[in-house]
C-alpha cells in the first residue's frame, strides 16, 4: 500500500513521535509511507533521515490537497490534516483514516461534524477516547482502539547518562516528561514536591519539557520554596533521563493514554500517575504502578513516598508493567493492527 500520513503540527511531541514510529513499522511490513507536513524542521528532518519521502506544504493548507489522489490510504494524525483530507475527499476519493490521541470532546459545530463525517475509520488510542467520541456522536461501528507504542531501538547517549548519574549522585530522581501546559497540571506536581520535600531531603524532581506555562510554574516553585525541583526544558534525547529516574510521575488532568508512561515501562521505571483519561487503562493501581486522584497533591506525594520506600511493590510494578508493554505496546503490534485496519477499509470501498 501507498500511504500518505498527514501531520501539520508545529513541534515535536508525542503525536509526532508516534506518527514516525508507525511509518517505520508499516515500512517494515512492506508498505510505502509518505509524510505530508508543514515546515517543521525537527519532524521533517527526522523523517527524511529515516528515508521517508517528505512533502512540505504551506498555508493556505486547504489549497494543498491535490496530491492526495496519488495514495491508496490517507491517514491523518491531527485536526488541520483532517480538514484538508476531509474537504478534498470528493476529489481524491481515497479511504480516510484518522487517529485521535486526546480525550477532550471535539467542537459540535457544523464544520467539525462535516469533517468527521468523511472519516472511514477513526482510530483512538484508549477506551476512554472511544467513549468520548461515542458520546459526541461518532458512529461507534467506525471506531477502532489501537494504542500507542514504544521504540525499542531508541539508544540513550551513554555519555549523557554518565553525566546525569554524576549530577544526581545520591539523589532519588523523580522524573516527569511532558509539555508544560494546562492539561498536564504541573501545579499539582509542584505541590506534591513540596510535601515530599518536607519528608525527604534526598529526592529531586526533574521536569523534562517546555511550554507556555514555564515561567508561571517557575514562579510557583519559588513561591513554594522548592529546593528539590529542576526545570530541564526541552530535551532532544529524553531517553537518557529515564535511565536515571527512580520514579516516573505524571499528574495530568487530561491524557489520551500517556506515551511517556510507556517509555517508563520500557526503561523499567516505576510510575505514579493520576487517574485521568486513558492512563488507568495501562497503570493498574498496585500492579503496574500507583494511581492518585486527579488534582490531589497529597495523594500524589504519598504514592511517590510509598513507591520509594517499598522495594517489593516497586519491583513488582516494574516487572508487570514491562510484561504488559511487550505484550501490547510494541511498534510491531501497533503497525500490524493498522495494516489489518487499512485492508478492512479498502475491502469496503
Amino acid at each position: 500500500m501507498r500511504i500518505a500520513h498527514i501531520n501539520l503540527e508545529r513541534g515535536w511531541r508525542g503525536g509526532e513521535r508516534q506518527t514516525l514510529y508507525l511509518m517505520e513499522g508499516l515500512r517494515a511490513l512492506g508498505h510505502e509511507c509518505h509524510l505530508i507536513a508543514r515546515n517543521n524542521e525537527v519532524f521533517t528532518d527526522r523523517a527524511s533521515q529515516r528515508g521517508f519521502p517528505v512533502h512540505i506544504i504551506h498555508k493556505p493548507f486547504l489549497l494543498r490537497g491535490g496530491m492526495l489522489s496519488r495514495f491508496d490510504i490517507i491517514h491523518v494524525h491531527e485536526t488541520r490534516g483532517l480538514q484538508i483530507a476531509a474537504l478534498w475527499k470528493p476529489i481524491h476519493s481515497r479511504p480516510l483514516v484518522a487517529t485521535r490521541r486526546v480525550d477532550n470532546m471535539p467542537s459540535g459545530n457544523a464544520l467539525t461534524r462535516l469533517m468527521y463525517g468523511q472519516i472511514d475509520r477513526l482510530v483512538v488510542i484508549s477506551d476512554k477516547i472511544r467513549d468520548v467520541m461515542g458520546n459526541w456522536g461518532f458512529n461507534d461501528g467506525k471506531i477502532s482502539v489501537i494504542p500507542d507504542s514504544v521504540n525499542r531501538d531508541s539508544k540513550p547517549s551513554e555519555q549523557t547518562v554518565t553525566k546525569l548519574r554524576e549530577r544526581f549522585r545520591s539523589k532519588k530522581v523523580i522524573g516527569c516528561v511532558g509539555s508544560l501546559e494546562k492539561r498536564k497540571d504541573h501545579h499539582t506536581l509542584l505541590k506534591a514536591a513540596s510535601i515530599v520535600q518536607d519528608k525527604r531531603d534526598d529526592a529531586v524532581f526533574v521536569l523534562i519539557g517546555d511550554g507556555d506555562l514555564r515561567s508561571e510554574l517557575e514562579r510557583e516553585a519559588s513561591r513554594l520554596g522548592l529546593m528539590n525541583v529542576v526545570f530541564e526544558g526541552y530535551r532532544d534525547d529524553p531517553y537518557s533521563y529515564y535511565r536515571v529516574f527512580d520514579i516516573f510521575v505524571m499528574t495530568s488532568r487530561q491524557e489520551g493514554l500517556g506515551s511517556s508512561i510507556l517509555d517508563a515501562f520500557f526503561y523499567r521505571v516505576p510510575v505514579v500517575v493520576t487517574a485521568a483519561g486513558g492512563m488507568p487503562e495501562i497503570v493498574k493501581d498496585g500492579q503496574t504502578g500507583l494511581l492518585a486522584e486527579v488534582g490531589n497533591p497529597l495523594m500524589v506525594a504519598q504514592a511517590i513516598l510509598r513507591m520509594l520506600e517499598d522495594d517489593t511493590l516497586r519491583n513488582g510494578c516494574i516487572e508487570k508493567a514491562h510484561a504488559l508493554l511487550m505484550e501490547r505496546f510494541t511498534i510491531e503490534h501497533t503497525s500490524k493492527s493498522y495494516e489489518l485496519l487499512y485492508h478492512d477499509v479498502l475491502s469496503h470501498e
